[in-house]
């Protein structure tokens, strides 16, 4: 946070953030907040009306299930550009490239005067890069482009994440990206003392291994890989009788739990939960098991080597 110097008027744009308390939903973006406010600063938070395109299990997935919440989704956008500007802050983080970044802060600032632009940070955690990866090559360049002119400078959680943009423009523009870019994983935020949460869960299960995953149960994040692997496992590592425990939620609910029937698979689909919970989880698992090939650096993979709990990562 040292970036940021003296006390100034900060403006943050997330199109994830938590609704209540527990909920876990960009709970990392929260955490940043309250450091920077911490630091002396003033912040103020731009995000969307939850329950609306933005949310639980992602935009992608909620836009498909209500084509109409793209028109909230654009509405959104229009707000949160109109708000800034009103905000007038000495300097913008935009958690997302897309859309935090560009259209809203870009779109913001170009209506100013150029001396009188805030410094704009953007932040990559995966999904912003996985969109821009999968646009047209044309497309991507100029976005990029307009990207790497505004940002003062551009954060990614994950140097993989880097080398994934970068390997996909050209040598010019990737090495403008690499001029402007800084690695630095997202602040994890206090983690709870779970042991007697996590013990009691063990307990509960009568010395069966019990294998713990959490995310977004949307395709790119291969939890039917998680629940092959447990089941592969059974009767050698894993004992004969293995639990597992899936943390979240989302449309590949259903064929995941015909996936687990179909391999006599003891699999819990505990939806999401508070934070806390999440933790309890974690940290009572003999392993956790991580199949996620969209993201950065995964705030459960951080939270489990906190707790002491071995991840094993599928390729």
């Amino acid at each position: 946070m040292g970036y940021w110097g003296a006390a100034m008027r900060i403006a943050v744009i997330s199109t994830s953030y938590p609704d209540r308390e527990g909920d876990p939903s960009g709970h990392f973006v929260q955490t940043e907040v309250h450091e920077l406010e911490r630091a002396g600063h003033h912040v103020v938070v731009l995000r969307p009306i939850p329950g609306g395109a933005f949310g639980w299990p992602g935009v992608a997935a909620r836009v498909r299930e209500k084509p109409w919440r793209a028109l909230e989704a654009a509405a959104w956008v229009a707000r949160a550009t109109r708000d800034l500007r009103r905000a007038n802050p000495d300097r913008v983080i935009a958690h997302w490239a897309v859309p935090s970044g560009l259209p809203v802060a870009i779109g913001a600032m170009a209506l100013l005067p150029r001396g009188t632009r805030p410094d704009l940070e953007l932040v990559s955690h995966g999904a912003d890069v996985r969109l821009l990866r999968a646009l047209p090559p044309r497309v991507r360049e100029l976005l990029v482009a307009e990207l790497v002119a505004h940002a003062s400078r551009w954060r990614f959680v994950s140097a993989a994440l880097v080398d994934d943009l970068a390997a996909r423009l050209p040598e010019a523009l990737a090495d403008e990206l690499r001029q402007k870019m800084i690695v630095e994983p997202s602040p994890l935020g206090p983690v709870e003392d779970v042991r007697s949460e996590a013990r009691s869960r063990r307990e509960r299960l009568g010395g069966r291994r019990l294998y713990v995953c959490a995310g977004r149960l949307v395709p790119s994040k291969r939890v039917d890989k998680v629940i092959d692997y447990v089941a592969s496992a059974r009767g050698h590592d894993a004992g004969d009788d293995p639990v597992l425990v899936v943390l979240g939620d989302g449309p590949e609910k259903s064929r995941l739990e015909e996936l687990a029937h179909r391999w006599h698979m003891d699999v819990r689909f505990l939806g999401t939960m508070p934070r806390s919970e999440t933790l309890a989880w974690i940290g009572a698992a003999d392993e956790v098991v991580h199949a996620s090939r969209a993201e950065g650096l995964s705030t459960v993979v951080r939270e489990a080597e906190h707790l002491g709990v071995p991840v094993t990562f599928l390729t």
